[in-house]
């Protein structure tokens, strides 16, 4: 069973809850409605009916629904037969059901911070030159 202690540092989307804006949770987030926006937290859990587009960042992530943007799973990552992620995905490790999916860039190991990465893409951080 969990902790008392964890739920009061976790979260919950319910399904058809739409929510906007950058959250950070301690402890686990439980997602089964809409987060439109960056969600940090030390697992993160999608459920089937959940979405985020948005940077997601996490120690565990478990995807059951779909993440659009930039993954970055420190630990573990997990997608699901009914998982989908599009976008730029960092993981340390990983496991894809049958029929989860995932389209865009796969990378093991840590995020760079301000390096180009191998496809040659341009970093965010990266400034115009003599402007």
């Amino acid at each position: 069973m969990a902790n008392p202690a964890d739920s009061l540092e976790s979260v919950v989307i319910g399904d058809g809850v739409v929510v906007k804006g950058a959250f950070t949770v301690p402890a686990k987030a439980v997602i089964n409605g809409v987060i439109e926006g960056d969600l940090t937290a030390e697992e993160v859990l999608i459920g089937p009916t959940g979405r985020i587009t948005g940077r997601v960042s996490a120690k565990l992530i478990d995807v059951r629904g779909q993440l659009h943007n930039t993954i970055v799973s420190e630990k573990s990552l997990i997608v699901r037969a009914t998982g989908k992620i599009v976008g730029k995905i960092h993981y340390s490790e990983i496991e894809i059901e049958k029929g989860g999916e995932i389209e865009g860039a796969l990378h093991q190991g840590s995020e760079p911070v301000g390096s180009a990465s191998s496809s040659g893409a341009v970093p965010q951080q990266a400034k115009p030159i003599g402007n």
